[in-house]
């Protein structure tokens, strides 16, 4: 018995376990201490930059539960696992959905002005639950020396990320493009 399955849902299929499979490595790669490296001590938080370049090329459900599933996986290495990140990640990959579907342009300037405002937005409030809230001694401190440089370190992995999610669709879309179908045994 074959079955037909559209260009359009493969196409979707091979999109998605893509981006679970890049989602797995690079939270891995940003959540194994010392795999990646620290400039003068700041750290990359490389999900946020791939989380907002992967709900740039992805519809609105798609982008949030891309979005839990990150921030989940940065929860569970994290030495708070409360939700945060999963929560944070979820509701930038909404509205990054949500803007570049119904209002904004897919492009690298968009990604760098939706990143660079995520990225603040994120070290900000972290900094905010968990330094200040907490009575964490030098927390002002803290935020020149190590939130800031570290916002600047993940923002400089905007354009990598993007890039490489652009040409990966771009290349799909040659591949399987939407008229065909593609027939399975």
């Amino acid at each position: 018995m074959t079955r037909n399955i559209s260009n359009k849902k493969l196409n979707m299929y091979i999109r998605r376990v893509v981006f679970v499979l890049a989602i797995l490595l690079v939270s891995a790669i940003q959540n194994t201490p010392h795999l990646f490296p620290e400039i003068f001590g700041a750290h990359a938080f490389l999900l946020l930059p791939l989380i907002i370049s992967i709900s740039m090329f992805e519809r609105d459900i798609a982008s949030t539960m891309l979005g839990i599933l990150a921030g989940s996986l940065w929860d569970v290495s994290s030495s708070w696992g409360d939700g945060f990140n999963a929560l944070f990640l979820m509701i930038i990959a909404t509205i990054t959905g949500m803007l570049i579907n119904y209002l904004m342009r897919n492009n690298l300037s968009t990604a760098f002005l939706i990143s660079g405002i995520s990225i603040v937005i994120y070290i900000l409030l972290h900094w905010f639950f968990f330094v200040i809230c907490r009575g964490v001694e030098g927390g002002g401190l803290l935020l020149f020396t190590f939130y800031f440089p570290s916002a600047i370190y993940t923002f400089l992995f905007t354009p990598v990320f993007y890039i490489l999610i652009r040409s990966f669709m771009k290349k799909l879309k040659e591949k399987f493009p939407h008229k065909t179908q593609f027939t399975r045994l």
